[in-house]
């Protein structure tokens, strides 16, 4: 137990150098934000063809995915920009939070799967937010 609140508080501790856009950069290239990034992107479009394509196996098994790679993301957190730790934080959080609610769900047309694109189309928008903040700072 000790091991694991030792290893979260020095997570919250990485300091990095030079500037807030290279602080930004520095963080990017050991999180690996533009890989994960394009990974959730990537979950989302093979969701939504599983669901237009009423395959509700292909379905819980995207959802499925998209909770797990949503967790891999948001372990990044945070970032040394509070702007764009909000926006990823949402985004990742809806992500998860959609990834397990359609995970569950018995129908590709239930109001589970339903609530769950929306939430996730409100994460993309978070994303695409982020990334235009990131790229900002000359990570693209």
């Amino acid at each position: 137990m000790a091991v694991a609140v030792f290893s979260a508080t020095l997570a919250g501790c990485t300091s990095y150098t030079g500037s807030p856009a290279h602080q930004v950069q520095e963080w990017a290239a050991g999180a690996g934000v533009v890989v994960n990034d394009a990974q959730l992107a990537s979950d989302v479009t093979l969701l939504r063809k599983s669901v237009a394509a009423r395959a509700p196996s292909a379905m819980t098994t995207n959802c499925a995915g998209l909770s797990y790679d949503s967790g891999t993301a948001y372990d990044n957190l945070p970032t040394p920009d509070s702007a764009i730790t909000n926006e990823l934080n949402i985004a990742y959080t809806d992500f998860l939070d959609a990834g397990n609610a359609c995970a569950a769900a018995s129908s590709v047309t239930s109001a589970r799967v339903r609530a769950a694109l929306v939430e996730i189309a409100s994460g993309l928008d978070h994303l695409e937010r982020a990334g235009a903040l990131l790229k900002r700072d000359g990570v693209s």
